[in-house]
């Protein structure tokens, strides 16, 4: 068994992430929501009018335009999801009538901690773990012969965060996470050393890679150099607001980007998110058989000649712009049909509405971005002052950066609340600025800890591809 390095030690205790005993963790601390303007609402439409506006985002083709950038496979969607539901949990159900969100709590932490998937710890949520107080419960196998999140009879999965259930594809980034951190106890690290590395790891993959896919390269070395004005204030850096403009508005971006249906591996063919009438890929159930992901079809890195030829299998990422695939277009909540809720256009619209929030246009002008003209998104009478914040950054990525990023006012929301969040948690990457060498030499340290090696980009702090194959359900290409 390999124990842990005098480089890994260094690192963690350099950067403070090397923790107590889980016992004398802190508790997970709470966020409220907040805002990052003080804008007029933008409010005057009838709820006839956004789901006039919403039929309008409905993707009428089967098979949708791909994302210009041939990098940006559909891992990204997931892990743009996943990374949700690690920073917000709006537990309020969809409003009808206005609703101050300042009033609201987030019910996750809104830090890159993975509260997602330890919760408080053993001691805290002792149904996630192992009886050693170690381990994650994971089902290698389930009953159908593959790896699976842990599950109770009915087939409902045991986790704080029950989100990470929605769709077989999250539901098998989070495994990945287990999987990785009972690795690493398997090492010889203790509890507490081994989640410090793993959230060490994700914020990592968060910082160097997805948000740089996001927003581009440019915007995320302005962002984190300072060279760009910034606007989210976080309050109390033990519990940093969450601004309804980042988790209303802004980082619902990946709601146009997943595709109507994905191929898990080469021989699954097409399987659509979500559908009344065909197998498709929603949780709450064991992962059926045959249904573990191939991840050479999500990750360029993994990507095999076979995967390629004679036919290629490998899931692009929908193009970000104003249209919703049709398998999510409609969710399936029951009982939300007859009033028209199911549409998660209009429940996104809606929302925004009875948060009081401002206009697209009215964001970008507060952020000294030229704005876009209501008419270049929708010829409905309704939005011709205005549109509303959400529809405005699609329709703006795709006008602004051909669909292949978010554009200046969703991109900058975003990346200023990724990096501003790393640098007020004293314990994440950076804090103190750390220096990206402490990070690439702490991922080479665990990948090649845990035999994962050698790493496709040595010269790079960890990546997706990583994450896969250090929790040992991929190999290299």
């Amino acid at each position: 068994m390999r124990r842990l390095t005098p480089t890994l030690l260094a690192l963690l205790v350099g950067t403070g992430l090397l923790l107590a005993s889980p016992a004398a963790a802190a508790p997970p601390t709470v966020s409220h929501f907040s805002r990052m303007f003080d804008l007029p609402g933008f409010t005057g439409s009838t709820n006839q009018e956004l789901a006039d506006l919403a039929q309008t985002m409905l993707d009428p083709n089967a098979d949708s335009e791909n994302n210009p950038d041939p990098e940006m496979t559909s891992v990204y969607t997931y892990f743009g999801q996943f990374i949700d539901h690690d920073l917000t949990f709006d537990a309020a159900p969809s409003p009808t009538a206005p609703v101050d969100p300042t009033t609201l709590v987030n019910g996750r932490t809104f830090r890159f901690d993975l509260d997602s998937v330890y919760g408080g710890g053993p001691s805290a949520h002792p149904e996630l773990y192992q009886p050693d107080g170690a381990h994650f419960l994971i089902q290698e196998p389930n009953p159908n012969g593959v790896i699976d999140l842990p599950r109770t009879p009915d087939g409902r999965a045991v986790l704080v965060e029950p989100r990470n259930d929605e769709n077989e594809i999250i539901s098998q980034i989070h495994v990945a996470f287990l999987r990785l951190h009972n690795r690493l106890v398997d090492t010889g690290l203790s509890f507490a050393q081994a989640q410090a590395l793993t959230i060490h790891l994700y914020q990592q993959i968060v910082l160097s890679e997805v948000l740089p896919h996001f927003v581009g390269d440019d915007l995320t070395d302005a962002t984190v150099n300072n060279e760009v004005k910034r606007f989210y204030k976080p309050g109390n850096p033990n519990r940093p607001d969450t601004p309804v403009e980042f988790s209303v508005a802004a980082y619902r971006f990946g709601h146009s980007m997943v595709r109507r249906a994905y191929e898990l591996t080469n021989t699954t063919g097409k399987v659509q998110v979500f559908s009344a009438t065909a197998p498709d890929l929603r949780g709450a159930r064991q992962l059926p058989a045959g249904r573990q992901i191939d991840w050479g079809l999500f990750v360029s890195e993994l990507t095999r000649p076979e995967n390629k030829t004679p036919v290629s299998h490998v899931n692009q990422s929908r193009k970000i712009d104003g249209l919703i695939s049709s398998s999510l277009f409609v969710l399936p909540i029951p009982g939300a049909e007859a009033e028209g809720s199911n549409v998660l256009a209009f429940r996104n619209l809606v929302r925004a509405k009875f948060y009081d929030m401002g206009s697209g246009q009215d964001l970008a002008k507060a952020m000294g971005v030229a704005p876009i003209a209501p008419a270049q998104f929708t010829d409905l009478p309704a939005f011709q002052q205005g549109t509303p914040a959400w529809s405005y950054i699609l329709g703006e990525a795709s006008k602004t950066a051909g669909g292949k990023t978010l554009g200046p006012v969703g991109g900058r929301i975003v990346a200023d609340v990724f990096v501003r969040l790393l640098e007020v948690d004293k314990s994440s990457i950076l804090h103190g600025r750390s220096k990206k060498d402490d990070q690439v030499r702490g991922a080479n340290d665990a990948v090649d800890k845990l035999g994962a090696g050698p790493r496709t980009e040595p010269d790079e702090p960890f990546q997706l591809d990583d994450l896969f194959v250090a929790a040992g359900l991929a190999k290299r290409a």
